[in-house]
Formats: structure tokens, C-alpha cells, sequence
């Protein structure tokens, strides 16, 4: 597979275009679309540029040595890749690999100190190889060079997975209504038994649930997914017999699962007074019913006091009379493998609790757990009374089904006791 072939857009930066016209026509001939910018233009340029999957840039900009062009070329990147700018990979026109790297070194900084959106990946070709001997290889020289980084390869081979399964989603429902003069009127209607199934809401209380809008994307991205994966089986295998392990200390590798794990599992994006299921608040106001026996209370713990709202996604539909609330705390997440191995192993080990880690919040890895003993239920009015309680964030609908399922099991947990006679063995 060609990576070039899903390379559906590039962005030029370069001080002289004399030297990359050659390759704006190989560009054409692919049917690539593409801007250029010398940096002049983007030091002037008033309008936003547009996102782009390549960037190309001279490492050579200005007159100067290496460290000061790479300077000039971190300012233009902070110029134009603001966090609305999009996802994209770089290409630095350079031939001596030792300035790739000092470039990749200072752009690392840039990267953790979220200064702007920087690259995915960032990758080299010789421009002048080209100058003097044409263009006619690139197109090749650069499919090798995507296929051997294996973040590039990952980015191209998703990316291009997601637009063809969104546009076969999209298509597959569209084709239902294919008389464009009612499509409107069609349309809604489809949409609307979509959404209806997707929340599975009885016909008569669809008056009274405000959240069929939501719903209906929510069931485009069901169908989505079902194609995505069907894409993605085509796919390479990106990874090599044997996984080349990162030499990161144990802090570091629970900083990196703890961001991981905070992408995949959280939403932090707060919408207050709206109470759904999976909401965590902090209990403001103390409530013994929520408070876990045991929980540390110790002030470099940073502890939270929290409760995770519960009602099962049928009942919310239906309008429930109140919320149900499970008691939970949050503290920093030690960092010593003994202490943590302690904290998993013995102090919150039991069928009861459910224990969420790393995960980051405020600035800090933490460590979350919940005990399904600990059971309150409250009404709407005081669960949305910032002096009751404090919204932090929601758990992603996946964390919230196994934590139900867990909680729905030890609710529903029978036990038996038989009668037996006494076995003890006497010395």
C-alpha cells in the first residue's frame, strides 16, 4: 500500500519558489491539493490557514545558521498551527541528518510545553537532490520514508479509514431518501426512528426527553464504527516481532498511562446542570452515606471526597425520580511501585470497590476508587447545588458500562450459607 495515495494535502514553506515549483507539478500530477507561503507571507498573512496533512519547510529560511533558522521555523509553526489547525506530519528539506535531529530536539521541547500544535511526525528528504536531479523520484523517496515511520503510517492509514467509513455511514442512510425533493421532510423522519431506536424511549414519553437530538449522532457514530472496523482489516501490521521497549523510569510511564487513560475514559468538558449518568462530583458538603470507611484522609494525599451518579441509562431516559449515587474518593496516585502495589493489593482490594488508576486531573496523576456499599439517593435540585455538590467530570459511556455491570453484580450477588460441622483440628 502507497501511503502517498491517501496524501490528500500539503503546505509549502519555503523563502525561494524557484526551487519547489517542480515539485507544486508533481503535486498536480497526484492530484494533491497544496498551498505555498514563503515567510514573509505568513509573517503578513492575516487569514487563517487552513489545515493541511504535510507540511514541507526549508530548514534554510533566513540568513543565519542552523539553530537560528530552526527558531525562525518554531515561530511560524506557532504562527499558523494553533489548537484549531488540525492534525499534521512535517517534512524538513534538509540533507545533513544531524540537523534533522538538533530540529527534532527543540521541537520535542515545543511539544511538551504545548507551546501549539506541533507535528505527529517529522521526517526528512534532500531537497537538493532533487534541484539537481529532478522531482521524479520524490513521490517514491517519500512513501518510503512515511512506511518506515510507524507514526506516520498509523496517522494515514486511520485517517483515511475514518473518512471512508464516514462516508460510507453517511451514504448507506442518505440512499433511504433518495427523492431530493422531499429529502428534508425524509430525512428528519429516518433520522428521527433512528434516534428513537438508539435510546430505545417509548413513543409516549418522547414528549417529555429532550435528548433525541444527541441521540441521533450518537447512533451515526454506532454505524460509523461498524465500518470503521470493517476498514481497518485491511490494514498492515504496523508493529515488529519483537516491541522495542522505551527506556522511561516507572514515574515516567505512569505519567505517559496516566494521559493515555484521561483521553480514553474522561470527558472534562463541564455542562452544568445537566445531570447524566457517569457525572463525578465532589460531595461539597459531608455526607456519611457516600464517605468510604477507610478512605485516606491525609493532606498530601490531595483527597477528593466524590460520588459517580449511577441511575441506569433506561431509568434516566424515563425521566427518573431521583439519582442514584455511588461514594468514591480520589487521591494523588503514589508513585513508588510498593506503595502503589499495596494500595491495589490490600488497602482497596475488594469485590465492592472499583478502582480506576492512573489517570490524570488538575495537573496531577491520581488514583480513584469507588465502593458499591456506599449507595445515596438525590434529587435533581440538590445534586445540581454547587453547595451539595461540585461537577469534575463524566465518564466515557465504556467506563461507565463495566462499572454498572461490576455494581449491578455485587448488588445482585445471592451468596448461600450452608450449614456444616466443625472441622478444626486439634493439636
Amino acid at each position: 500500500m502507497n501511503i502517498t495515495d491517501n496524501l490528500k494535502s500539503v503546505l509549502i514553506i519555503d523563502d525561494d519558489y524557484n526551487e519547489v515549483k517542480d515539485f507544486e507539478d508533481i503535486l498536480k500530477q497526484e492530484g494533491v491539493y497544496f498551498s505555498y507561503y514563503s515567510p514573509e507571507q505568513i509573517d503578513h498573512n492575516q487569514k487563517k490557514i487552513k489545515n493541511h496533512q504535510i507540511i514541507f519547510i526549508d530548514l534554510m529560511l533566513i540568513d543565519g545558521n542552523t539553530i537560528e533558522n530552526i527558531s525562525k521555523i518554531r515561530q511560524i509553526l506557532k504562527h499558523i498551527c494553533s489548537d484549531t489547525f488540525g492534525s499534521y506530519g512535517l517534512v524538513l528539506w534538509t540533507k545533513h541528518i544531524e540537523d534533522l535531529d538538533i530540529f527534532k530536539d527543540k521541537i520535542s521541547l515545543d511539544a511538551k510545553n504545548k507551546t501549539y500544535v506541533t507535528p505527529l511526525f517529522i521526517i526528512g528528504l534532500d531537497k537538493v537532490n532533487y534541484i539537481r536531479n529532478g522531482y521524479g523520484n520524490l513521490w517514491d523517496d517519500l512513501n518510503k520514508n512515511l512506511q518506515e515511520n510507524k507514526s506516520a503510517l498509523f496517522f494515514f492509514n486511520w485517517r483515511n479509514s475514518v473518512e471512508q467509513a464516514a462516508d460510507k455511514a453517511v451514504n448507506d442512510i442518505y440512499q433511504l431518501v433518495p427523492d431530493y425533493k422531499e429529502q428534508h421532510i425524509q430525512f428528519t423522519y429516518l433520522l428521527y426512528q433512528i434516534a428513537k431506536n438508539y435510546s430505545g424511549i417509548p413513543t409516549k414519553d418522547l414528549k417529555v426527553y429532550d435528548g433525541m437530538y444527541q441521540d441521533a449522532y450518537r447512533a451515526f457514530d454506532e454505524l460509523l464504527y461498524s465500518d470503521l472496523i470493517a476498514k481497518q482489516n485491511v490494514f498492515d501490521d504496523i508493529f515488529p516481532q519483537e516491541i522495542e521497549k522505551c527506556n522511561n523510569s516507572f514515574e515516567e510511564d505512569l505519567a505517559c498511562l496516566a494521559n493515555v487513560n484521561s483521553k480514553l475514559l474522561f470527558d472534562f468538558s463541564i455542562n452544568k446542570g445537566n445531570i447524566i449518568p457517569g457525572n463525578v462530583y465532589q460531595v461539597v458538603k459531608q455526607n456519611s452515606f457516600l464517605e468510604l470507611k477507610g478512605a485516606p484522609k491525609k493532606k498530601e494525599c490531595n483527597p477528593i471526597q466524590i460520588t459517580i451518579e449511577m441511575t441506569p441509562p433506561c431509568d434516566f431516559a424515563h425521566k427518573k425520580v431521583s439519582s442514584r449515587l455511588v461514594g468514591g474518593f480520589i487521591i494523588d496516585c503514589p508513585t513508588e511501585k510498593d506503595k502503589l502495589n499495596e494500595y491495589i493489593t490490600k488497602n482497596f482490594k475488594a469485590d465492592s470497590k472499583y478502582l480506576v488508576w492512573p489517570f490524570y486531573y488538575n495537573g496531577s496523576i491520581r488514583f480513584m476508587c469507588f465502593d458499591f456499599r456506599n449507595i445515596y439517593a438525590e434529587n435533581d435540585e440538590n445534586l445540581n447545588d454547587t453547595s451539595l455538590y461540585k461537577l469534575l467530570f463524566t465518564v466515557k459511556h465504556r467506563l461507565f458500562a463495566d462499572i454498572l455491570q461490576k455494581f449491578s453484580s455485587h448488588a445482585a450477588r445471592l451468596g448461600l450459607s450452608i450449614v456444616q460441622p466443625d472441622i478444626t483440628i486439634n493439636d
